[in-house]
């Protein structure tokens, strides 16, 4: 979304608030340094803004999703059950065989 928009408008920006998962939205440009990173539950009016970059806004919103027990979204699937791996959680049942893949040469190399 544009520089300066206000954090308490995403929860009710119909162009925002798609869906009924959390969502990852960046405020301003994604290559400028001074973008901030919010994760808006809008079906629950609920902003979180992440003041670290993009790697730390990822994993607060995958942690997010682990605790509220949350289907992944589609597109973050694959990352997300690598993040499973990465924490020794339970990996979901629905595993992608890429992520299998690299989950499986990680373990041989240790």
């Amino acid at each position: 979304v544009p520089a300066g928009t206000s954090i308490a408008s995403l929860c009710s920006n119909s162009e925002v608030a798609q869906g009924s998962q959390p969502q990852l939205i960046c405020i301003g440009n994604l290559k400028s340094a001074t973008c901030q990173y919010i994760i808006v539950a809008s079906n629950d009016g609920v902003t979180i803004p992440v003041n670290d970059g993009l790697t730390c806004a990822l994993d607060k919103l995958f942690k997010l999703y682990w605790v509220c027990n949350l289907a992944y979204p589609p597109q973050l699937s694959s990352v997300f059950t690598f993040f499973e791996y990465i924490y020794e959680v339970t990996i979901s049942t629905n595993r992608k065989a890429k992520v299998l893949e690299l989950i499986s040469k990680l373990q041989a190399a240790q």
